[in-house]
């Protein structure tokens, strides 16, 4: 089900395209403590970058991913720009490779995973917002960069992922910020039914087209209980999501092939 100028985030088609190596939107934010080593970075990664004096530092960041309200009067936009998928995909290469991370690059299939990720999670976002869930507990934030610290070995070492990679951890708080108010959104807002009863399990489990094809149901019951829920879960987010979809404008804009130098950033 597509909406004019809202189409899935799945194959990255929007109603409006555009490409962000050839001169696509642009989002100039305030003056703000851009690190040094980070704009030598941004230069590589964003060909928009607009180096002002030191003191003054201020990025001007390609918008890749908007979603806003479908009509004049309920804008409320929710925006990535290509930094934001490129911390994105700093804390995904951390949450993949753990301890390993330092030899993973933040190369372009990185960076179009995570501009695919955020064009549904806006859409989620921007429903929070809009109902007054954008609010996190205090702490919530700091537990979620324990366990990232945590999957590459300690705080030190992702210190040092981030300084190799030139993103600030104010830059990773934003981000863990934006995804906890979406899973947290998304939990409460997708209700599969009830569970599936153990007669309809058993049944699911001889029909095969599933990960325990070749085990004895005896023996992987509760995994296999647990991994039916996670697929009915995901259906019923993927429609939820669509829904959401249908009430706004969603647009994706092409990460072009020139952004990621040498087909990987250093």
């Amino acid at each position: 089900m597509n909406h004019p100028g809202c189409r899935a985030a799945g194959d990255l088609e929007t109603g409006r395209r555009g490409s962000l190596g050839s001169g696509g939107p642009r989002w100039a934010p305030g003056p703000g403590p851009v690190p040094v080593a980070g704009v030598a970075l941004l230069a590589l990664l964003l060909p928009a970058v607009a180096a002002a004096q030191r003191s003054t530092e201020v990025v001007v960041d390609r918008v890749a991913v908007v979603v806003e309200g479908s009509s004049s009067r309920d804008r409320d936009p929710q925006l990535a720009t290509l930094w934001d998928l490129y911390v994105a995909a700093a804390i995904d290469v951390v949450r993949r490779g753990g301890a390993e991370a330092f030899a993973l690059p933040i190369d372009l299939d990185a960076v179009r995973t995570a501009q695919a990720r955020a064009a549904e999670d806006l859409v989620a976002l921007r429903e929070a917002t809009r109902m007054g869930r954008g609010d996190l507990a205090p702490g919530l934030v700091d537990e979620a960069r324990d366990r990232l610290a945590e999957r590459i070995g300690g705080h030190d070492a992702l210190r040092a992922f981030l300084r190799e990679r030139a993103v600030s951890m104010e830059s990773i708080d934003a981000a863990l910020r934006r995804e906890l108010i979406v899973e947290r959104f998304t939990r409460d807002s997708v209700r599969p039914p009830s569970a599936t009863d153990a007669a309809e399990l058993e049944a699911l489990f001889a029909a095969g087209n599933h990960p325990f094809v070749g085990s004895a149901y005896a023996d992987v019951a509760a995994d296999f209980e647990a991994w039916d829920r996670q697929q009915r879960f995901a259906e019923f987010r993927a429609r939820w999501l669509m829904d959401l979809r249908s009430r706004c404008r969603l647009q994706v804009f092409e990460v072009a092939e020139d952004l990621v130098v040498g087909g990987g950033m250093p």
